[in-house]
């Protein structure tokens, strides 16, 4: 959710986006082969296009949401929208953010529900070049650890603090790492954070795999839920059968996209632009990751959308622990508009 370099879990300023929601691009769903009459819907990206979405773009390129009667408008986001506060505004139907960022802000009064959880896993990986001598998390003491704030270090401090380095900066130098790779790159980071379908990427364009060590958080047990769609309950309420045909339709479109990835990752490319970094090449990289990312866990057996009690338990719960929320969720997702798209 960047340009090369992030796919933010929360954007920078939640407060900020009411202002600004309307300021991004625009991208509608058009076909020569809809009805006559459209329904029209929003959808709020959570950053930038890119292939992170491309379930979307695949719904809109190949009519999808047209066979449901419906015409879609994407926004993207950017480092100053908050979907979740585009969505609870009014400036769109649906939003997809991180889970983390979805519960936090229903603490934080705003009535919002996730509806569907696409991302089955983090793509977020700890990476570190074999010539450090890393081989373990209990040896990053002493060195220089780079972390996304912003509400992406939630998984790096629960991680620390499982493995009795808590508070971190007491045993290592914690250093706010910037939007590009290239104080890792350069050797100024030891450790540095990497999305696997982003960062990881651009790192691999420059280095061979066999130069560094990666640690995934989803096998070190504190990994949180990523992108998600959600919706305001009340408006769910009053829109229910256009909720699932919208999740009929954008599951339709992430089963294309994920059985066919390098296609996808053309498709996202047209609306990437040409100038985006990495240009067709990474676009399509994205896309194969993305959907590793989907076909995992829980979500080899069950329709795209569903939410693994175990995974959002262990979601919050983190969120708890490190004093992000103060109570646990309650009715903070519903598999009844999945259910009613079809979901199983």
């Amino acid at each position: 959710m960047r340009h090369h370099a992030l796919s933010r879990g929360l954007s920078i300023a939640l407060a900020v986006s009411v202002l600004v929601f309307g300021a991004g691009s625009v991208v509608s769903a058009r076909t020569t082969a809809h009805p006559a009459r459209l329904t029209n819907v929003t959808l709020q990206l959570k950053w930038l296009n890119q292939a992170q979405f491309m379930g979307y773009y695949v719904a809109i390129n190949k009519g999808f949401y047209a066979q449901q009667g419906l015409h879609v408008t994407l926004r993207q986001g950017g480092p100053t929208i908050a979907p979740e506060q585009v969505v609870a505004s009014g400036g769109a139907d649906f939003g997809v953010d991180w889970l983390s960022a979805l519960i936090k802000s229903r603490e934080q009064g705003l009535p919002l529900q996730n509806i569907a959880q696409i991302y089955q896993a983090s793509g977020m990986r700890l990476i570190t070049f074999k010539s450090t001598g890393i081989t373990s998390i209990s040896q990053f003491k002493g060195h220089k650890v780079g972390v996304w704030f912003f509400g992406n270090e939630y998984q790096f401090f629960a991680l620390m603090a499982k493995y009795h380095m808590s508070p971190p900066a007491n045993y290592m130098s914690v250093v706010s790492q910037p939007f590009t790779m290239d104080l890792f790159l350069n050797h100024t980071l030891d450790v540095a954070h990497a999305m696997t379908y982003n960062e990881l990427g651009i790192v691999l364009d420059r280095v061979p795999k066999s130069s560094l060590r990666i640690f995934d958080y989803n096998k070190l047990g504190v990994s949180i839920l990523e992108d998600g769609l959600f919706a305001k309950p009340s408006w769910l309420k009053s829109h229910a059968a256009i909720a699932a045909k919208f999740l009929k339709a954008s599951i339709e479109g992430w089963q294309w996209a994920v059985k066919n990835p390098d296609q996808a990752g053309r498709i996202s490319f047209t609306y990437a632009g040409a100038n985006a970094p990495g240009g067709l090449h990474h676009q399509i990289y994205m896309a194969r990751e993305v959907a590793k990312l989907i076909n995992y866990g829980a979500g080899l057996k069950h329709t795209i959308g569903y939410m693994d009690p175990a995974s959002y338990h262990r979601t919050w719960s983190t969120l708890l622990r490190e004093k992000v929320i103060n109570h646990p969720p309650v009715d903070a997702y519903t598999q009844k508009y999945w259910q009613m798209a079809g979901g199983h």
